[in-house]
């Protein structure tokens, strides 16, 4: 990634300056990247980066973040800040920085930003939550009045009841002081985990009680909630006692345990380096008080990256700082929070969208405590708000799923990652099999340190890899997804008691139905794809908008019966397996079977106890699982992704092969691996074959140089979405013209292309164009965008089309 970045101005020199100007930046949730200018008022004498302010924004009120000072605008009234929700940042000084970072970087709105790194609790579609004060303040309207409860909170009901006696009336109700809006803080988290309350000394429990109708005895020890409200304690007393020191919060001291279904693998702590790997630990290890500096470690699969990962990981805590540890899926989170477990025990924390929110909420408490050293975690884990980190690591960096598409901000979890460690001044470890072209390209030419392992520990040795041509061996009838020869070695490595994983890189049953009286096909009407068919329910759904049809039996245009299930997924291999291997007992791993916080890790437990002897499953199956009984890999389909309109369907799929391929043989029973075929001379696939990645490069990075794609040019994807196509034709030409006009205004060079239908023209229900730029200014370009969105609202497009800017765009479709 670059070097180039629009950097945060230092969390102290805002607060002084804020304090000066009394104006200041704000920026809001919404769908534009600009900032809003507001009034600070005298009851708020600083303020902290990053610290959320309720604002009034048009005709409501909205929750921003405090960015820094800013200037008025001539001829323009700045309205006040109606009052800061908290009493301090949630963001350390170098979080701020890298959020704003991100902002700058991917065109983002900062408050997108600054959103993603706070837990659910904070999220910006969560209401202020009303209750009746009980302070005091004028008699309330005689028809309001029967309303009223002081200390409660206001329910659905009365809120309704007070919008409809007079429209205003429930912002003249807080404005007054009779109603108070609670947002979502700190209080509330602690709340959640607190084991009970002490009462203060009793000289502070006279002073704030002697002038409030509720007045309660001091009590001895520890009392929970529950005994505060038994004894007539309501929340609102409870808080505000909290927030004057009167009560003293008791938290847990024995949380539980994240995830504990998750066990620790045993014995790792016993595990030496190897020489391979003491050497890539040793340089690594050299660098941890050195700075800033980035890795790649380029081990084959099965080499062992994981163990050097804890071993550096150990090395940073013993040195009293924390570090961070990303992994490309939650599957693979799971896996890899097995071993570290087994080093670290309790110490280590996971965060992603499968845990409950209580979850999430209790691993950020414990790590902005410092109670956890270590955090495991898909992409959205690089916003973790660790103290004083020390490392991080990227494993398997070059899978696509680090990239967000959807929604904002649209980040890329490994280039942001080396960014963050850029910012806090500390090393970064990259790891892969099969690096990304990037990656690699930025090792050999000497920005990253290129560290190598090329060999398995022990006895175990690398799998024979065969390419199976099915043109011409392939079962014939309703089964020609599997050829002889797979069928062959299936059975004679089930007859040994051994195991075999099958890889088909599509879900479902059939990618198609089709009836064969009227030949009618059906499609999603909100994209331009066919419905999957799924036998479970016999249904047919949509993979991108979740369009479903539940009992579909028969035509839906002729009533027919006769349907044909064209093409395979996993379901309908699943369904053919007793026929096609003779002994087989199968399990299938992919987003359907495995929906749930346990499934995934479940069966793979029960795959490794021989549960079942097959695994069947899409690309979940293809990274970081250590199955030591498999000996068989074969992949049913390596062409469907070659066939994309995607310039990296070549490294993707060479991706993938390397990265099944590297389950089998992992133990010191040899492995093999079958790659079926109809691109039997493909150079993508017989690299694979050969598991030689510098030959794959070596002639990739030729095509990449030669055309002008990453990493010799950055790609911004531009995607404008309408429901008028022609309206959208019109805007998508009209901006293309703004644009080169733009970049030429401003002396920036760019290859712009387009605009085009995307491959995926029309999606949940809104027709597509866009236009890809190629340039090596893009954080240029970005800021001339920002610009251009100061003086022109959406780019110069009309209200009805929405326009997605997406840098470093991975997604093609």
């Amino acid at each position: 990634m670059s070097t180039e970045a629009a950097g945060a101005t230092p969390a102290a020199l805002f607060v002084g300056a804020v304090a000066m100007t009394r104006y200041v930046s704000v920026a809001v949730p919404g769908p534009l990247k600009k900032t809003f200018t507001y009034l600070l008022p005298a009851s708020i004498p600083s303020l902290s980066p990053g610290q959320r302010l309720l604002v009034p924004f048009g005709r409501t009120r909205m929750v921003g973040f405090f960015l820094g000072p800013a200037q008025p605008i001539a001829g323009v009234k700045i309205k006040p800040i109606i009052r800061a929700i908290d009493t301090h940042s949630y963001f350390s000084r170098e979080l701020f920085e890298f959020c704003t970072w991100m902002a700058d970087y991917y065109f983002a709105n900062p408050a997108d930003c600054l959103i993603a790194a706070l837990p659910s609790v904070f999220k910006k579609n969560r209401p202020a939550r009303l209750r009746w004060t009980d302070g005091n303040h004028p008699p309330l309207p005689e028809t309001i009045a029967p309303l009223s409860k002081p200390g409660k909170t206001v329910s659905a009901a009365t809120a309704e009841k007070i919008s409809s006696h007079k429209h205003g009336l429930m912002k003249e109700l807080v404005e007054q002081g009779f109603i108070d809006e609670e947002w979502p803080d700190e209080s509330d988290l602690e709340r959640r985990s607190v084991a009970g309350y002490r009462a203060a000394a009793a000289d502070a429990w006279t002073d704030y009680f002697s002038n409030r109708k509720f007045q309660p005895p001091p009590h001895d020890g520890v009392r929970t909630r529950a005994q505060l409200k038994a004894s007539g304690w309501s929340d609102h007393y409870i808080r505000g006692a909290v927030g004057h020191s009167v009560l003293i919060p008791v938290l847990q001291e024995d949380p539980t345990r994240l995830l504990d279904f998750i066990l620790p693998r045993e014995n790792l702590g016993l595990i030496q380096l190897n020489e391979e790997q003491q050497a890539a630990f040793d340089r690594v290890r050299a660098a941890l008080d050195t700075g800033f500096k980035s890795f790649l470690l380029h081990g084959i699969t099965g080499s062992g990256k994981t163990i050097v990962y804890c071993h550096l990981c150990r090395e940073v805590l013993d040195a009293g700082r924390t570090a961070l540890v990303l992994t490309p899926e939650i599957a693979l989170t799971s896996t890899t929070l097995a071993y570290f477990r087994g080093f670290f025990g309790d110490t280590v924390t996971v965060t992603h969208s499968a845990m409950t929110d209580k979850e999430r909420l209790e691993s950020w408490r414990g790590i902005r405590q410092g109670r956890y050293k270590i955090v495991l975690g898909p992409r959205s884990a690089v916003f973790a708000p660790l103290k004083d980190p020390g490392l991080i690591i990227v494993d398997e960096e070059h899978d696509s799923s680090y990239k967000q598409d959807d929604p904002a901000p649209r980040f890329h979890g490994r280039d942001s990652a080396v960014m963050r460690a850029r910012i806090n001044e500390i090393p970064i470890l990259l790891g892969s099999a099969s690096p990304s072209m990037e990656s690699y390209h930025n090792a050999v030419t000497g920005r990253y340190e290129l560290l190598e392992l090329t060999r398995r520990p022990g006895n175990a040795t690398l799998p024979i890899v065969r390419i199976v041509d099915m043109r011409k061996d392939r079962i014939r009838g309703d089964l020609p997804y599997v050829s002889w020869q797979m069928k062959k070695e299936v059975e004679s490595r089930l007859t040994l008691d051994q195991q075999v994983i099958l890889y088909l890189n599509r879900r479902g049953h059939s990618p198609q139905l089709k009836c064969a009286d009227c030949g009618h096909v059906p499609t999603c009407p909100n994209c331009s794809v066919r419905l999957t068919y799924h036998r479970v329910g016999q249904k047919i759904s949509c993979h991108y908008c979740g369009y479903l049809l539940t009992g579909y039996d028969t035509c839906a245009k002729c009533g027919g019966t006769d349907l044909l299930y064209l093409g395979v997924g996993t379901q309908k291999v699943e369904e053919n397996i007793p026929r096609l291997f003779n002994g087989a007992t199968a399990t299938r791993l992919d987003s359907d079977s495995a929906a749930g916080r346990q499934k995934a890790y479940q069966i793979l437990a029960d795959f490794s106890q021989h549960k079942s002897n097959l695994l069947l499953g899409t690309q979940m199956v293809t990274k970081g699982l250590d199955l030591p009984d498999v000996t068989l890999v074969g992949v049913l389909s390596a062409d469907m992704s070659l066939d994309l309109p995607d310039f990296r369907a070549s490294e993707k799929t060479f991706a993938r092969l390397l990265q099944v391929a590297g389950r089998s043989g992992r133990a010191e029973v040899p492995g093999e691996v079958l790659i079926q075929t109809f691109y039997h001379e493909s150079d993508v696939i017989h690299d694979a074959a050969r598991q030689d990645y510098r030959a794959f490069y070596e002639r990739e990075i030729e095509s990449r140089k030669s055309l002008a794609y990453p990493p010799f040019a950055r790609i911004i994807n531009f995607i404008l979405a309408a429901t008028d196509e022609k309206k959208l034709e019109e805007a998508a030409l009209c901006f293309a013209g703004l644009l080169r006009e733009k970049a030429a205004d401003s002396s920036l060079s760019i290859q712009l292309l387009g605009p085009a239908p995307c491959p995926l023209y029309y999606l949940r229900g809104k027709y597509r164009r866009h236009l890809l730029v190629k340039t090596r200014q893009a954080i240029k370009i970005v800021r001339m965008l920002a610009g251009w969105e100061a003086s022109s609202a959406n780019l110069g497009l009309p209200s009805s089309v929405r326009l997605i800017v997406d840098v470093d765009a991975d997604d093609m479709m």
